[in-house]
């Protein structure tokens, strides 16, 4: 199928879309199929107290859910080949509320809006009349992919999920008790980001080399809050901010226990929030809520849920 217009997009069509490229897996998410979940715990330093009433992001202790995963819909994929990686968490909060941070292992996504994610795609898939060569033309060439070939660039092998850096994408609101909005976008960043006595023996694939990292120390991310300022874009998640912005360190993640389930009923939906946090007007961060439940939809009908 090939969007003809904007209006043509839906949550169906992009899930049809990514099964068309990778094929059918029963059973698995539709992206980020392969993946490993721990429990947490998340730990607030009360630095962004003044900046945002939410709970998660004051002073106590939060009990959290994390999913490491990589970005293939194929769940048998060699994971090298994919070297985006992805980093869920999900913080646990009274009366059986929840927010999540849904990250990446890339400063920016890949286009400006779901529909030109979508024509990516079907561009990639065995359908498309394109040869490679073309394809790298009309990268070089269009303005909506002008993110992809410095992207492509920057991605290197990963050899540990502890050690890399991962982006929630978008941009959020903190709204202070004042209600006054101030735009941020999230990243977690590792405590200790390269391990020297790593035995790369071990690793027979990242799963493994976490735990077996788990089994010899501490596997913790900061939780660092970048602050807009004005002029900067807010609802485009395929331009960076600029490094100069400030930062301000909001928490400690504590990767505890895996989790036997692997997260598998969760929907780590990144629209999900809580008072004191607002989602930006990013078309892909709002389109990403009703295709991760499609998505759902799909796989827990598969396993008979």
């Amino acid at each position: 199928m090939t969007i003809e217009s904007d209006k043509d997009i839906t949550p169906v069509v992009a899930v049809d879309t990514i099964e068309n490229l990778a094929g059918e897996f029963p059973g698995f998410r539709r992206a980020h199929a392969k993946g490993i979940a721990f429990d947490a715990t998340f730990v607030p330093n009360g630095e962004l107290a003044d900046y945002t009433t939410a709970d998660h992001l004051q002073t106590k202790s939060v009990p959290a859910i994390v999913r490491f995963s990589h970005s293939s819909p194929r769940p048998e994929l060699n994971e090298a080949l994919m070297p985006i990686k992805g980093m869920a968490v999900r913080f646990e909060l009274p009366g059986d509320k929840y927010t999540n941070l849904t990250m990446a292992n890339i400063p920016v996504f890949i286009t400006k809006t779901p529909e030109d994610f979508i024509r990516l795609l079907q561009m990639m898939s065995k359908e498309s009349p394109l040869t490679v060569m073309e394809r790298l033309e009309v990268f070089r060439k269009s303005p909506e992919f002008s993110t992809v070939p410095d992207l492509l660039k920057s991605l290197k092998p990963v050899s540990s999920f502890a050690e890399e850096t991962f982006h929630a994408l978008h941009t959020y609101y903190l709204v202070d008790s004042h209600c006054d909005k101030h735009p941020v976008r999230f990243r977690w960043i590792p405590v200790d980001a390269i391990d020297e006595q790593n035995d790369t023996s071990s690793k027979k694939d990242l799963e493994s080399e976490i735990l077996h990292r788990l089994q010899r120390g501490t596997v913790q991310f900061r939780l660092v809050v970048q602050f807009a300022e004005p002029g900067d874009e807010l609802n485009d998640s395929s331009v960076k901010w600029p490094k100069e912005r400030k930062l301000v360190e909001a928490g400690i993640l504590t990767i505890n226990e895996m989790r036997q389930d692997s997260a598998e009923n969760i929907i780590f939906d990144p629209t999900a929030i809580v008072d004191g946090v607002e989602c930006s007007d990013d078309p892909v961060l709002l389109f990403r809520s009703p295709a991760y439940l499609e998505s759902a939809k799909r796989r827990q009908a598969e396993r008979g849920l």
